[in-house]
């Protein structure tokens, strides 16, 4: 007796962002694949991987196997590109929002910083004061009415910016000292703007903007834990600036280092090649079997979100500290020049070296121009110590620098690679990072602050 073979057709049934994989009898039409997967409405139009409307009639038989049937539904599309056509409007209006919120918190800290008596504390606190609360309050309305397509990057560092100048504008003047009103002042800003990114890494909806929030609530509250410790041993405002800017390629490590957050039974088998407890108490986590699609560009999302975040505040953080951690080179301290040349020259090499690595287009520019940032602030503390005819020599150096740099463009636009290049580049990178801060502590004067300790 022979048995019954039964030949089938396989299909895949896609319906917006649901796929079916279905494997159909011959004899059944499209019509029976559709009521089979309960799919309902007659004006939804059946259309094959090339772009034609398929007969909901047509039997398996005709269609060849792995065929894709789309399902289009004519209304629905309508209303969708209704609903684009508005986005653009609404899409141009809100970084205009955000780039004025971001710009009304530098403009705070600059008057108050910078400023001096450009504005009148009577009228600074009471703005400073509508700030703060502008910011939480704007900060909560977008945490809970975002959603996964919402761009988040921009908002946050507005938010952010916002609630930093607000805290520092908040701050009165100080008579006996005005470099101890400075710190206070950027302490409470950082502190401010730490519990802000705290709150949107609590309320936000979606995930990404939680792990925006957590992240830069963790980075801003460093720089504040940095400030913080300035004001308890009462040092200058350079101190903490340097310790900042020393910071910034130090910190980009770490945060590369833990952006992935996956359970820890995702990578090793701990049930299995786990012979040895670590502690007797140390329960195994459960196995992870199988990880969706889903997941895995959930995980991604997250990761660059966090790496975004922390770099941009990292390096606007460097940027604003550039300016008073290198304020001249001083010949009369030599362990403080020696730390100051060799913080400039450490976190320029740290960021331009880094910056070949970062899988995100936007960062690399953001991480050079943090270097030219800190280059502008090194030229600005040497201009008034250089002589004329030292001056005509730098710019004929610069210059030269800069042929050559316009020439390497030719051949690595060709697609010019060096592996010799790139390891030696990863070692002075390596180096760079690892010197950073603590030339960034010798450019603070740490070896001054540590005699006066221990002489006490």
């Amino acid at each position: 007796m022979s048995a019954e073979v039964v030949h089938g057709r396989r299909v895949a049934l896609v319906d917006g962002a649901t796929r079916f994989d279905l494997v159909v009898p011959l004899h059944a039409s499209v019509d029976d694949v559709l009521r089979a997967a309960a799919v309902t409405g007659d004006g939804v139009r059946v259309v094959g991987i090339a772009g034609r409307e398929i007969d909901r009639s047509t039997t398996m038989r005709s269609l060849d196997d792995g065929s894709v049937l789309v399902l289009v539904d004519p209304a629905a599309s309508f209303a969708a590109a209704t609903a684009d056509a508005k986005r653009p409007v609404l899409a141009r209006r809100a970084p205009a929002v955000w780039s004025v919120l971001a710009a009304g918190g530098g403009i705070l800290a600059l008057l108050r910083l910078l400023g001096g008596d450009a504005l009148p504390a009577s009228v600074r606190v009471p703005v400073a004061v509508v700030a703060l609360i502008a910011a939480l309050a704007s900060a909560t309305a977008f945490s809970l009415s975002a959603r996964s397509t919402t761009s988040t990057l921009v908002p946050v560092v507005a938010l952010i910016s916002l609630a930093f100048g607000g805290g520092v504008a908040v701050v009165p003047d100080v008579p006996a000292s005005s470099a101890s009103s400075a710190s206070v002042a950027v302490f409470t800003g950082l502190l401010g703007g730490a519990i802000l990114a705290g709150v949107i890494g609590v309320l936000g909806a979606p995930e990404t903007l939680r792990a925006q929030g957590r992240t830069a609530a963790i980075v801003v509250g460093v720089l504040a834990g940095v400030w913080g410790l300035s004001l308890l041993l009462h040092l200058d405002p350079t101190a903490p600036a340097a310790v900042t800017l020393g910071l910034v390629p130090v910190a980009q490590r770490v945060l590369q280092a833990s952006l992935v957050d996956v359970a820890p039974g995702t990578f090793v088998d701990y049930a299995r090649f786990q012979t040895t407890r670590w502690t007797v108490r140390q329960s195994l986590p459960d196995e992870v079997r199988t990880i969706e699609a889903a997941d895995a560009d959930a995980l991604v999302e997250r990761s660059t979100a966090r790496l975004t975040i922390g770099v941009l505040l990292l390096i606007l953080a460097g940027a604003a500290s550039a300016f008073t951690a290198l304020p001249s080179f001083p010949s009369d301290d030599p362990v403080i020049l020696g730390g100051r040349i060799a913080l400039a020259t450490t976190v320029v090499l740290a960021l331009l070296l880094g910056s070949r690595k970062s899988t995100v287009p936007f960062l690399r520019w953001v991480e050079r121009a943090g270097a030219a940032v800190v280059l502008a602030s090194v030229l600005v503390a040497l201009l008034p110590a250089i002589s004329s005819g030292l001056l005509v020599v730098i710019a004929g150096i610069c210059l030269a620098v800069g042929l050559g740099c316009a020439l390497l463009t030719v051949p690595i636009g060709r697609g010019f690679r060096s592996l010799g290049w790139s390891r030696t580049g990863d070692v002075f990178e390596a180096l760079a990072t690892a010197l950073s801060l603590p030339a960034g502590m010798l450019a603070a004067g740490a070896i001054e602050i540590a005699r006066a300790m221990m002489a006490t």
